[in-house]
């Protein structure tokens, strides 16, 4: 039997939501159907996309049996996600972005660490890349050196570790994980809010007893204007985070043991969405205060970054003292 050919069971299922991204779309799915590891299923939902991406992802699935094609109305990342969760019927589950790129052997490296160990779901790391270019630029997405890979750990011995050497990252598409994990602790992401990410991975290693990682850049994130991670910081992506931390804040009564770690995180995810709020207008940014103070929040925000929500202009003071005695700052 031809390994291409559609199965009933696979070793991974790769979920890869599309939405408008047909300059890209071709490369990433690619990058999918090019894995070492044969025996996959790669579910592609098409999320409404008013460009010309469908077309193309048709064209790839003549071209592989191996293909679920899905299209629907667009409603988003996260409900996209969580459908190609409820169709999936691989041992492990894989969310791949529709303009990025997976090295090949990836797959293959995981699933071999994670069927050894028994593992919960193990991650790796990742580069970004300028759209125009294979350079790696700006973001900082190595993490694994802090780990053992040999060592099977807790996801909050993990999570820890990472929080407390600023190397947390919450993209999804760094993990693979066991779907009868997914499914134990009914994980999904979060609907209708951005930064769906942020509340999905701290919950996968806060549930987690076996987790490792593979010492490799596997992830190629790609650098563009025009996508979510990179548009200026506004009132929905505070929505977002405001949201991720109040699920949080309710998980760390229910579980005490994981308080302090769910605490430590709440900051790691607070404090930056605070300083970047303060280019929101001064009516946003008191309502925001007003939210923190009243959810009990405000403690787990530095003074400094509730001085810059309140008076903004603090920043480019800063800057301007900085420029003329760059020596004493």
């Amino acid at each position: 039997m031809d390994q291409d050919k559609q199965i009933s069971k696979p070793r991974v299922s790769v979920i890869i939501p599309v939405y408008n991204t047909e300059a890209y779309v071709e490369e990433a799915v690619r990058s999918i159907m090019n894995q070492t590891l044969r025996d996959i299923e790669i579910i592609i939902i098409d999320d409404g996309s008013t460009d010309h991406s469908w077309s193309l992802i048709q064209k790839l699935a003549c071209e592989d049996k191996r293909i679920k094609l899905y299209k629907q109305s667009n409603q988003g990342l996260s409900n996209t996600r969580n459908y190609g969760i409820r169709i999936a019927s691989g041992t492990y589950l894989y969310f791949m972005d529709s303009d990025d790129i997976l090295v090949s052997e990836a797959l293959e490296s995981c699933f071999q660490v994670c069927m050894e160990k028994n593992l919960d779901f193990v991650f790796f790391d990742a580069k970004s890349f300028d759209q125009n270019s294979d350079v790696s630029v700006g973001f900082d997405y190595q993490r694994t050196y802090l780990f053992d890979e040999s060592i099977i750990y807790t996801g909050k011995e993990m999570l820890d570790k990472m929080l407390d050497e600023n190397k947390y990252r919450a993209s999804a598409c760094l993990n693979l994980i066991k779907r009868k994990f997914i499914e134990q602790f009914q994980l999904d992401f979060y609907p209708n809010i951005i930064h769906e990410d942020e509340l999905f991975t701290a919950q996968l290693f806060l549930l987690s007893s076996r987790v490792s990682c593979v010492q490799k850049t596997f992830y190629h994130r790609r650098i563009r204007e025009d996508s979510i991670m990179f548009k200026k910081f506004n009132a929905r992506d505070v929505e977002g985070y405001l949201i991720v931390v109040g699920v949080l804040g309710q998980i760390s009564q229910k579980e005490v043991k994981l308080k302090a770690a769910i605490e430590k995180l709440m900051r790691y995810i607070l404090n930056p969405a605070i300083y970047n709020s303060k280019d929101l207008s001064a009516i946003n940014r008191i309502q925001l205060l007003l939210h923190c103070i009243k959810n009990k929040y405000i403690f787990l925000i530095t003074t400094k970054n509730v001085f810059i929500l309140l008076f903004p202009f603090l920043v480019k003071v800063k800057a301007i003292f900085k420029n003329f005695f760059p020596c004493r700052l």
